[in-house]
């Protein structure tokens, strides 16, 4: 798929997804929201990981105001979109090579791992312009960097940098930018070189926590298919052979 405002590739298990509007700061629109919705459509079985950055400064602003101000966009649509990635089965990566304002956090919190250049800094003006911002993204912005931290960011809109972000581990990997597409390879390598079942159970099992949703029964019956798959005999057999796994996820 290729449009102006959103690009999307995959290939070998790998989706990556690319916000391609540097000249408005990366703002998602309806027409953003529809693409992206097409794009996590066409996500199955076989993906692996998937890879959200963009082009530019910025790696996103948020929600595009002057369609929430003219009535034709909803901040619930914006909200539903990122609920949608924080669902996705397979792990998820932001790879920030810009700095993030607005509802961009609330798509970087959406995602699994948080990939950044040193350079950038996290800013939420929210109330510059008399908004609040979503309370989902409240919720899931207070379990990844704690109270206090958020209260700073919403309450006063100061900037809040990607290295202090780091020390909170809101921010899983910082690397100079140069350093950044190898990283994320090595990211990519590591995830691939696991098992996809047991990523995607212990996946599922740890956003039900997050949310609140534990069945811990159903949990466990879950935890009960790895140990019948095809790729723990696999795992298991590789390890007495001393060989790299080639897990299918059956």
């Amino acid at each position: 798929m290729h449009d102006e405002g959103v690009l999307f590739q995959q290939e070998d298990g790998i989706a990556q997804l690319t916000l391609n509007h540097p000249e408005q700061r990366n703002a998602i629109g309806n027409q953003e929201i529809a693409l992206i919705f097409d794009a996590l459509d066409r996500l199955d079985s076989s993906t692996r990981v998937l890879i959200i950055r963009s082009r530019g400064p910025v790696f996103c602003a948020g929600a595009n105001l002057r369609q929430i101000t003219d009535g034709s966009m909803r901040g619930e649509d914006f909200q539903a979109m990122t609920n949608r990635i924080a669902n996705v089965h397979c792990p998820t990566i932001a790879v920030l090579e810009g700095n993030v304002y607005g509802g961009g956090a609330e798509l970087i919190f959406s995602c699994d791992f948080r990939l950044a250049q040193t350079s950038g800094h996290l800013r939420i003006p929210a109330a510059l312009v008399g908004l609040c911002y979503p309370i989902d993204g409240i919720e899931r912005m207070t379990q990844r960097l704690g109270s206090a931290l958020v209260r700073r960011l919403l309450l006063t809109t100061q900037p809040v940098s990607f290295e202090a972000l780091h020390h909170r581990s809101a921010i899983d990997y910082l690397v100079e930018e140069s350093a950044l597409d190898a990283e994320l390879e090595g990211l990519v390598s590591t995830i691939r070189s696991l098992a996809p079942l047991s990523i995607q159970t212990m996946l599922r099992t740890i956003k039900s926590v997050e949310a609140g949703t534990l069945d811990r029964a159903k949990a466990e019956r879950e935890a009960a298919t790895c140990l019948e798959s095809e790729d723990f005999n696999e795992g298991l057999t590789a390890q007495r052979e001393k060989r790299a796994p080639v897990f299918t996820g059956r």
